[in-house]
């Protein structure tokens, strides 16, 4: 297994990531999407991206604008966060992915965790295989977000704050309806989210077209913390992108 070091912009901004390659020619690879306040080197990724290598993926991670810790955070402001723009960050590491010529572009797959799940559903972006863990279809909301409103900010309970139009750029989308356009899908949840209810798994599950497949982890957290909840989750994944990439 190679692991590269990689870079590419999103509307101006440097974003940084990280591509590991099997030991083979011509690779399906696997994109993960992180959460809202995560980054690329969050502990499931890696563990992620060693298990879809040693299975014969390769894996593209990278830190959404503003995500990230030192040298290597990603360029951008978090309180600029918002749908419209990490759908572009996704779009532009599709693009890289494409230039690098180095993976099979006919076999892609993306995972990803509650926000970037609800990046993977509403970009509309056609990949082979679709993989969702702990995803809202919705945050329209706020207070089930816990947040408060500070002059033109939401305040996140970790005090990081996102700008006042957050939330209006979300009604753009309707993650219910873009959801038909994605399969095959896999959607986890954990039976225990305290983040995001297990009825919001139950809702996509619905919506989408087959193939499709929901697995509810019992006991499962919104970060799969229990390294036997995330076992399987990964567990599931594998099993799903060698079914379908």
């Amino acid at each position: 297994m190679e692991t590269k070091p990689v870079t590419f912009y999103s509307e101006g901004k440097k974003i940084y990531g990280n591509l590991h390659l099997p030991n083979a020619e011509n690779p399906p690879c696997v994109i993960t999407l992180h959460g809202l306040e995560s980054s690329k080197d969050s502990g499931k990724w890696l563990v992620f991206a060693l298990k879809l290598c040693e299975a014969g993926f390769a894996c593209l991670r990278f830190s959404f604008r503003g995500c990230g810790e030192g040298e290597e955070k990603s360029e951008g402001d978090f309180e600029d966060t918002s749908l419209t723009g990490r759908i572009k960050d996704y779009e532009e590491a599709l693009n890289f992915l494409r230039d690098t010529g180095l993976v099979d572009m006919g076999r892609l797959g993306v995972v990803g965790s509650s926000f970037g799940g609800m990046v993977a559903i509403a970009s509309g972006k056609r990949v082979k295989a679709t993989v969702i863990l702990s995803t809202p279809y919705t945050l329209s909301k706020p207070i089930n977000l816990q947040l408060k409103t500070e002059k033109n900010y939401w305040i996140l309970p970790s005090g990081r704050r996102l700008k006042k139009d957050f939330f209006e750029d979300l009604k753009k989308y309707d993650l219910l309806k873009a959801v038909k356009n994605v399969s095959p899908i896999l959607i986890i949840h954990g039976s225990m989210d305290e983040l995001v209810p297990v009825e919001h798994a139950y809702m996509l599950y619905k919506n989408a077209k087959e193939p499709k497949r929901l697995e509810v982890v019992e006991g499962g957290d919104h970060t799969f913390s229990n390294p036997k909840n995330l076992d399987r989750v990964i567990g599931l994944a594998l099993e799903w992108f060698k079914k379908y990439l």
